[in-house]
């Protein structure tokens, strides 16, 4: 409710809503993954965790991701996936992001563990790209002690990501979660 999506699923930590919301989204092992250059050791360690190679997009003077170096590296790659990791509460130009994105076929997850409560003309961080995550470790917005989130308002990317991350027996109770249609 608090960034209006249809969807969301807790999970143990926001790295572990990382690799769960790019499993959703079919990465395997191998697939490039294009990410900001300036982030913490949780998001590389999400695109690793997978058995996915990192590919670092390097960042302006205003800590957001080069535009142009984005493009050149997802045509370079061939990747289809794109972790933006909104870092330090700098929120990059999301229209020219996606534009990017999608005109390429690159799907995005928004890493919002310093973003959470931020906007990009009116619309919250992490509700920009497929699927967007969100720290709930101690010191965060909102917090649980530890913890992570996913959301997304794509049925079909939140049922993939209940049945991956294990939460599956119960879901049909969760007020957050897709129809039982979605889960096939």
């Amino acid at each position: 409710a608090y960034v209006g999506a249809k969807y969301c699923l807790a999970l143990a930590s926001g790295g572990a809503a990382m690799a769960c919301a790019m499993r959703a989204l079919q990465v395997r092992a191998g697939d490039p993954v294009l990410s900001n250059a300036f982030t913490l050791a949780p998001v590389p360690g999400s695109i690793a965790s997978l058995g996915s190679k990192p590919v670092f997009v390097e960042v302006k003077d205003d800590l957001t991701i080069d535009l142009g170096h984005l493009e050149a590296m997802a045509k370079a790659t061939g990747a289809k996936v794109l972790l933006l990791s909104h870092m330090r509460g700098h929120v990059g130009d999301m229209d020219a992001i996606m534009g990017i994105c999608d005109r390429l076929g690159v799907r995005v997850v928004e890493d919002c563990a310093h973003t959470m409560g931020a906007k990009w003309k009116g619309v919250p961080s992490g509700r920009h790209g497929a699927i967007g995550c969100y720290s709930t470790q101690t010191y965060k917005h909102m917090n649980s002690g530890e913890g992570g989130l996913i959301v997304s308002d794509a049925p079909d990317l939140m049922a993939r990501a209940i049945l991956l991350s294990g939460s599956y027996m119960l879901y049909s109770r969760h007020r957050a979660a897709p129809p039982p249609e979605a889960i096939r």
